[in-house]
């Protein structure tokens, strides 16, 4: 299991490195969320660096709630709610997968829409995603929502074909033939090389022989960059912020 995990340096040469991870579980007819918290002090400049003093385990609060429902509406308040609470650092959410299944495809589907995260956020996104793809043979209602889950233009916001996980902010195949250089001219890109490798645009209209040099192009001001799918063929993906 990947935790959360963050590094301190602090005055004796040596690091104090936290680990944070939940657990999930029924008690008393309520459904807790234990938060705890591993620390543990390292000495990289030891002769051997994986000396560490031994590991505290702190216990920092529980939650509890009438229903699955209130934990769902718990975690996701906040806006990037998805980096405090990863999947993957909760344990036995397993077990409530056919409660949590319609919620989380409703929550990620509407990140998705908003695009409102970063590429390594997308990741983390996917982490929730692949509970669904993981426990699908297990039950049908699982299953049924694995197959709700969406992908949306990146321009023009209709729902794409299919569920793309890895390009979560590409443009449909319509919005792909409005884009253009800064200067409002019309081009297209392809792949260069066999095999569907390369990627290299061109301005539409020149039977590929006026070359476009740069991958980053435009749709009624808005930038995105083109780039060599990996399986073949192009992506055009909305340009990430800095």
């Amino acid at each position: 299991m990947s935790l959360f995990s963050r590094i301190f340096g602090s005055n004796d040469d040596s690091k104090r490195q936290e680990y944070v991870h939940y657990v999930l579980y029924e008690a008393k007819g309520k459904y807790c969320l234990k938060k705890m918290k591993k620390t543990i002090l390292m000495f990289p400049d030891r002769i051997n660096t994986n000396a560490h003093a031994e590991a505290k385990t702190q216990h920092v609060f529980t939650k509890k709630f009438r229903s699955l429902l209130e934990f769902w509406s718990y975690i996701t308040k906040s806006k990037k709610w998805y980096l405090e609470y990863q999947a993957d650092t909760i344990e036995h959410i397993e077990k409530y997968i056919e409660t949590l299944a319609p919620l989380i495809a409703k929550e990620t589907n509407e990140l998705r829409r908003n695009m409102e995260f970063s590429k390594s956020d997308n990741f983390i996104i996917a982490q929730w995603d692949n509970l669904l793809f993981r426990y699908k043979d297990k039950s049908e209602l699982v299953l049924q929502e694995s197959k709700k889950l969406k992908t949306f233009c990146a321009n023009c916001k209709n729902e794409r074909r299919g569920f793309s996980q890895r390009y979560p902010k590409s443009i449909c195949h319509e919005c792909s033939s409005k884009v253009t250089d800064k200067n409002g001219r019309s081009i297209e890109f392809f792949n260069s090389e066999a095999l569907g490798s390369g990627c290299q645009g061109c301005y539409s209209g020149t039977n590929q022989k006026e070359k476009y040099e740069l991958n980053v192009c435009y749709i009624d001001g808005k930038e995105f960059v083109a780039e060599e799918a990996r399986f073949g063929g192009i992506v055009i993906n909305l340009k990430e912020e800095l």
